[in-house]
Order: C-alpha cells, then structure tokens, then sequence
C-alpha cells in the first residue's frame, strides 16, 4: 500500500482513538488478525468474540460477507493478506463485539445486525473489483472507503460503550443523522460518486482489453472460440455484479423510504405459543385446499371470540404456504395488525409491508416498486399518498405470468375505528377493492373478531368460518388441556379421577377461547394440591 494510503488509514486510526479511547493497530487481536490466512480464521476470532450473545450466529452473518469480500479485493488487487485497512475493519468489528458483550447489551443484537447487514450491502461492489484488473485509483478510492466504514464502527462502538447506540444506530440507519455522523455519511457519499466514474471508466477499458485479445487470438479470420466464450463470460458475470449491486443498493433506498413493519417477528411469536398439532384439522381440510387452488374469488375470512386462537391458527395457514413460497410455487406477504405500533395500525403500514415482502419474490415485482419509487421519491425522500401505495399494489398484482400470491392479515379487528375515515375503514376498502378485481392468482385471508363491519366481508368471501363452529378447534382445545394436566409436573401428584375433572370442568367452560383456557391453567399451576381440583 502506499505511503499516502497509509497516511490515510493512520488519520483515521487516531481518530478511532479518539472516539474510543482504543488505540487500535496496538489490539491484542490485532497483530492476530493480520496473520490470520483465510476468512474462516478471522470469523473463528470474531465468533469467540460473540460467544455471550444469544443469536449470535445472525449477527455475525454480515461480518462473514464483510470478510469474504474484502479478502478476495485483496488477493486482486495483489494487496497481500496483512491488508492494512482490511486488519483494521476486522479488529474494528472484534472491538464492537466485545463492547457489546461487556455493556450486556442483549436488546441489541438486532440493531447491532441491521448496521452490519448496511456495511455488506454497502461492500457488496467488492465482488465486482474482484473479478476485475484493479487499478491505482480504484484501490486509493476504496482504501478511503473502508477508512469512512472505520469511522462509522467507532462511533457506533463509543455510542455502545455510552448505553445510546439502539437511537443512534436507528438514526443512522434512516438517515436521521446528528452532527456527529453527517461529516462520515457526506464524506461516504462523495467517495461513492468517484467509485462511480473510475468505475465507469475501468470496466470500458478492460472490455477495450477483451476486445483487443480477441483481435490478436485470430486465425484466419476465425477467433478461437474458447478465448471468445471466456471474454463474454467475464463481460456478463462483471455486469451482472454491477447489476446486482445497484438493485441491492436501489432495495435498501426503497426499504428506508417506506420503512415497513416486519410482521414474521409476530409470526415466530405466535407459533411459538402453537400447541404441535394444533390447527392440523384446518391445513389438512378441504376448505384450506379448495381455497389455495380456487380462481378467481379465492378469499377466506376466519373469525372468533377474543383469544379463540385466531392468530394461532394463522400461524399455521402461514407455515404452510410458506413451504409453497420456498419451493417455488407461491408468492407470499403476510401482516399483523397491532394498535400499539404505528408500523402496523393503519392502511399505510400495511401497504408498504406487503409491497416490500412482495418485491423480495420476484424481480418483476421489484421492477413495478423501483419504478413506483422513482417516480414519487423526487429526490427528495417524500412519502407516497395511501392512493398511489394502492396503485402500486394494484401493478404489481396485474404483472403477467407470476406464482399464485398469498396475503393473509391477522387481527384486522385491532385496526381503529376511531377517526373519520378511520384506519379500518381504509383497509376495508382496499380489501373490497382487490376481492372485487378478482386477480385470478390473488388468495386473500383475514383472521378477525366478529364484528359488524367486517361482517361486510361475509358475502365477498369463498368462505366465512366461525371457529367456534369448528369441532376441530374445540378438538384442539380439549387435546392442549389433556396434555397439560398429564404432563404438567406441578399436577402429576393429583389422582386419575382429579385430572379427569379438571379437564372436564375446562373443556365444558372453554367456549372456544384458547385465550381463556391457558389463563386458567396458568393459575391451577400456582395453586397447592387439591385445590387445584
């Protein structure tokens, strides 16, 4: 590397101490980190590092890419694996780690992946330089690169240490940036702007490179077709990197401007509370199996009484068209409605939710959005009206030759009625409108209480089902019941015939309402023997 370069990276080492208080290049795990060989020895440091953290193996999923990409820049651009910069990014990252890990900062494993996730999009260009000749200028601008990334891990590091990085990471990460952070992001975006032009530049001159060797590997008149068929692949896999990395880059603007809600957190919750084989009679039913396949009109309504175990329930509907969307067969976007989020209350929030998880199945669907975001971002980061994200929606569902999608929405109940027009009002309407464009692939379902505007929905609907009707759930409820007073230990020491009345006395008193029966049994858990009966 050159003497300037290093000048660079010494700048910005003394200003990481600064911010730190770490002198950096002097780390134990430093000098390690220079000598490790491969991308699997310095991710075992980083590993050991996260050892405290629970899910530490999705927080350190970003570092891996991190790593990878900076390892082979590296062997292209013939830097050497003692790479100055890249040592300095991985101990960067180990110092992050282990403030996390001394702070015991558990809530923020998630922000803490979010900002490592942003830095491998952000490098996900290290893949094209990789496959490419790398020139001077190319390696000074991505040194001052890696150098600005280094500026963001030590503020985020201080902010750690400080107690204050959940905020400052969601600033950064919005683009809500304090002083602090606006010098970095200002300095990040005009590097980018000159990575652009050299970038430019350097790719026409290796096709100029191409097409000359291929000039001088003719023979008579006839190029040799291996040389030939080796140029276009490198011109095809260095454009498709290219590609690639602009619609990554394009996703994450789009994603920041509508800032959904992610709903599969709500669905790991609820399926964590489903008993093993709960809601089984409904997945293995002809009514969901007719529903799946049914064209047009395939919309399904499922209500209850409170704590019926709709969610639970949905959970179940999820997990399987799931299995249909990992093979291939379905496309799938799913939302819980929840009063006490903002993200997740109202016609906005639900939008933006399903379009997003929409575009991340399909490349034409991600063509309708970033051409939609494009047109009313203006630059100016302006956020689209209701009307326009229901435009949107309305596109993206009448996209030819597409897999059969599913949308199923959880608890529209919770949704507001308490304006004018009210939250739930919107949502109605926009429901109403997509069961009667009757998209032959589009299979709607909604979960909610019986309540008399959506009741609306009865007669739009392929079916109504009350859970309450269902002998399957009241099924459920009796097997959940049997499995607890039999398993539970805190009731092993009551009698056959003790057990048979408990259950009996739940079972007749359930009504329906799961909700209900795991309250009492929670409290006949706390109580002493015999009383319990």
């Amino acid at each position: 590397m050159s003497a300037y370069l290093q000048a660079v990276l010494n700048t910005a080492l003394k200003e990481y101490e600064q911010q730190t208080g770490i002198a950096l290049a002097n780390h134990p795990l430093a000098e390690y980190l220079m000598n490790c060989n491969s991308v699997e020895a310095v991710y075992a440091v980083l590993r050991n590092q996260a050892q405290a953290f629970r899910g530490k193996e999705k927080v350190l999923q970003p570092i891996n890419g991190i790593v990878s990409r900076l390892f082979a820049f590296s062997a292209a651009a013939d830097l050497g694996l003692a790479f100055p910069p890249m040592t300095a990014i991985t101990t960067g990252f180990a110092v992050l780690l282990s403030a996390a890990k001394e702070a015991n900062r558990d809530a923020g494993y998630e922000a803490l992946f979010d900002i490592f996730q942003s830095i491998e999009y952000f490098l996900n260009r290290l893949d094209i330089y990789s496959k490419i000749p790398s020139t001077a200028a190319m390696t000074e601008v991505v040194v001052k690169i890696l150098v600005e990334l280094l500026s963001v891990l030590a503020l985020t590091t201080k902010k750690m240490k400080q107690g204050r990085y959940k905020k400052f990471i969601k600033k950064l990460l919005e683009g809500d940036v304090d002083h602090e952070v606006t010098v970095v992001v200002q300095r990040l975006d005009r590097l980018t702007e000159e990575e652009s032009r050299i970038a430019t530049a350097q790719t026409l001159e290796v096709l100029y490179s191409l097409v000359q060797n291929m000039r001088v590997v003719m023979d008579d008149g006839k190029a040799l077709v291996d040389n030939v068929r080796g140029a276009l692949e490198i011109i095809q896999e260095v454009a498709s990197d290219a590609d690639k990395s602009k619609r990554d880059r394009l996703l994450k603007d789009v994603q920041s401007w509508l800032c959904p809600a992610d709903p599969w957190k709500d669905y790991r919750i609820a399926g964590e509370l489903r008993h093993k084989g709960t809601a089984a009679w409904f997945t293995r039913g002809s009514t969901f199996s007719e529903w799946r396949v049914s064209s047009p009109g395939s919309h399904l309504w499922i209500h209850g009484k409170p704590g019926a175990g709709k969610g639970i329930l949905c959970s179940a509907i999820i997990q399987d068209i799931d299995a249909m969307r990992k093979a291939g067969l379905a496309s799938l976007a799913i939302f819980y409605f929840d009063s006490k989020d903002d993200q997740k209350k109202d016609l906005r929030g639900l939008l933006s939710s399903l379009l997003v998880q929409l575009c991340h199945q399909s490349d034409s669907y991600r063509s309708v959005l970033f051409h939609f975001y494009e047109e009313h971002s203006d630059g100016v980061q302006q956020h689209p009206s209701n009307d326009a994200l229901v435009g949107c929606l309305m596109d993206l569902l009448r996209v030819p030759g597409q897999a059969p999608v599913y949308l199923i929405l959880d608890a529209l109940d919770v949704c507001s009625t308490s304006a004018l027009p009210s939250p739930r009002e919107g949502v109605m309407e926009l429901l109403r409108d997509l069961i009667e464009s009757q998209f032959p692939h589009l299979h709607i379902c909604v979960t909610s209480r019986l309540e008399v505007d959506i009741h609306v929905l009865a007669p739009l609907a392929f079916r109504s089902i009350s859970l309450h009707d269902e002998r399957g759930h009241k099924d459920d409820i009796t097997n959940y019941i049997k499995f607890v007073v039999n398993t539970d230990p805190t009731m092993q020491g009551l009698e056959a015939n003790d057990k048979e009345r408990v259950i009996m006395n739940l079972v007749e008193q359930a009504d329906g309402r799961f909700g209900w029966v795991k309250s009492q049994l929670v409290n006949i858990r706390q109580l002493p023997g015999q009383t319990k009966v």
